[in-house]
């Protein structure tokens, strides 16, 4: 009966997440537009064949399996713990529909919980349970499942999942006709219905993966990289079902290089000058710029350099020269600056010690020294 379906849905539903907030390349616009692109790329059907034999041995799907691993996806871009997915279904679960002519298209929500960090054979198996539920209440029509649930309404978004998962698995049929030859067109529409659609299709050589995304989000440079990292999680995936799904790979190699190396390229010819060298060099360029700001104190250059030199002059009457080290137990402050540039100046090394150590700490340091 609709109510008990509605039910299910009014409890399942009830306080999930009004909106998946991931990264965008542009500012949400204040109403959606239907504006649209997609990209597309392949699974090789080695990686399929692995996703299948790893779905078995949970009990769940191809669908399952890449639906749950989309899920993961949308967490690690999120970084929100709970995240709903929405998903067509034929609408044919009564045998009097099979020959019936018409579209029973319904669309459902899949809520995933992902809180925990989670192994992603713990993820399969959630979503195993959540789809097989959704399915047996697949009859109530999404439209009174919204009415029912009462979610906020935002003009900016769909309600209740704004990104969609779609796997066709039904085989491709080639009809016949006299004298005519049949080709599919792919064409594009140039709209998208949701933020994202993620639809993936079976065939002799893998699986085909296309997204629809919105334009008014998103860029084309980016749906590649997500369509990248997907399958790179994929193949993590395949690798160790039983890694936690935080530590599951996301960046292809050339990510991974531009991280780790190209951005991290900070080699510098060194000065062929000391620290309070340099600094003394700034004093004669800027002599009345700000140096230090702490609290409500300021100092120029010319000021700083002024206290610095007249500490080094003590400190060198004090005997304080090369190799001789300057113990400092100082709070962040002006103060503490200043015996930085003293001790250098003076010759000496600079030992800065936190006042709030132990004191049998504070004298191992000392002696050490």
């Amino acid at each position: 009966p609709l109510d008990r379906q509605l039910a299910y849905w009014r409890e399942r539903l009830a306080d999930a997440p009004a909106a998946l907030d991931l990264p965008t390349d542009r500012p949400r616009p204040p109403v959606q537009s239907s504006r649209g692109a997609s990209c597309s790329a392949r699974l090789p059907r080695a990686l399929a064949e692995r996703l299948r034999a790893l779905g078995r041995q949970a009990g769940a799907t191809l669908f399952m399996t890449l639906e749950a691993a989309f899920a993961v996806l949308l967490r690690r871009y999120s970084e929100q713990e709970e995240v709903c997915i929405g998903t067509p279904v034929a609408g044919r679960s009564r045998p009097e529909l099979e020959g019936l002519i018409g579209c029973f298209i319904n669309t459902l929500v899949l809520r995933h919980d992902l809180r925990g960090s989670p192994t992603f054979r713990e993820v399969l198996e959630r979503t195993r349970a959540t789809a097989l539920e959704a399915f047996a209440h697949q009859e109530a029509p999404f439209e009174l499942v919204v009415e029912a649930v009462q979610a906020a309404r935002d003009i900016s978004r769909t309600p209740l999942f704004q990104v969609m998962f779609i796997l066709q698995n039904a085989p491709a049929s080639v009809h016949q006709l006299p004298g005519l030859t049949l080709t599919q067109i792919d064409v594009e529409t140039g709209t998208s219905t949701f933020d994202l659609t993620l639809s993936a299709t079976e065939d002799a050589e893998g699986v085909a993966l296309a997204v629809e995304y919105c334009t008014d989000l998103f860029t084309e440079g980016t749906i590649h990289r997500l369509l990248t990292h997907y399958r790179v999680l994929l193949e993590g995936i395949v690798a160790d079902p039983a890694c936690p799904i935080d530590r599951l790979p996301l960046l292809s190699e050339w990510e991974r290089r531009q991280v780790l190396v190209e951005w991290n390229r900070t080699e510098a010819p060194l000065p062929d000058r000391c620290v309070h060298e340099l600094f003394e060099r700034r004093v004669q360029d800027t002599p009345d710029a700000l140096a230090v700001i702490h609290d409500n104190r300021r100092l120029t250059y010319r000021e700083l350099n002024r206290y610095a030199n007249s500490l080094a002059h003590r400190l060198r009457h004090a005997g304080v020269g090369p190799e001789i080290v300057v113990a400092t137990i100082c709070t962040r402050s002006v103060e503490l600056v200043t015996a930085l540039l003293a001790s250098l100046k003076s010759g000496g090394v600079f030992l800065p010690i936190d006042p709030t150590v132990p004191a049998t700490r504070l004298r191992y340091m000392l002696s050490d020294a």
